[in-house]
């Protein structure tokens, strides 16, 4: 399966003509010139970052609605949600900082062998993330939470990922 399957992307438009192929826009990151790139890269960096931050504030506020509402329960029962609220974090230990520091990586480098390997690697940790926020079932829990917290989770984590794959190319 193909990156642009697994993030149920459409292909680029074909193109009349061979030499019309080169000239791809900057907007799809395909043929850029290398500052481009890397510039492309470093930004598409700190796009996940930011949507990894967006996220663990919406678990954040998810914990807080959970504990608010069981707050006037039993100390034993405060203690086992304590331990199940801390389990939503395990989202973002799956879908880390790693993606975003290779990207920046690769952007920063000038060496089209180590970029080449850096891509690759952002490309096997996106599949791997694709795929984990495909099928886990805890982010589809958390985004139709009975506590009146909108996370959107799912929705955030894919377009961040799709941000990511377009740099990558």
């Amino acid at each position: 399966m193909s990156l642009l399957q697994a993030l149920k992307l459409s292909p680029p438009p074909a193109r009349a003509g061979g030499p019309a192929i080169a000239t791809r826009t900057a907007q799809d990151g395909l043929a850029l010139k290398p500052a481009q790139k890397r510039e492309r890269l470093a930004q598409a960096a700190t796009g996940w970052r930011q949507v990894h931050r967006v996220a663990d504030q919406r678990i954040d506020a998810l914990k807080k609605a959970i504990k608010s509402h069981y707050s006037e329960a039993h100390p034993a029962l405060l203690q086992e949600i304590e331990k199940g609220v801390g389990k939503l974090d395990g989202v973002l230990d799956n879908v880390d900082h790693r993606l975003a520091d290779v990207l920046a990586s690769a952007g920063k480098t000038d060496d089209d062998s180590a970029r080449k390997t850096a891509l690759a690697n952002a490309r096997a940790l996106l599949t791997q993330y694709v795929n984990y926020v495909k099928s886990e079932p805890l982010i589809a829990h958390m985004d139709h939470n009975p506590f009146g917290v909108k996370t959107d989770l799912r929705t955030l984590l894919a377009a961040g990922l799709t941000d990511a794959a377009k740099a990558i190319g």
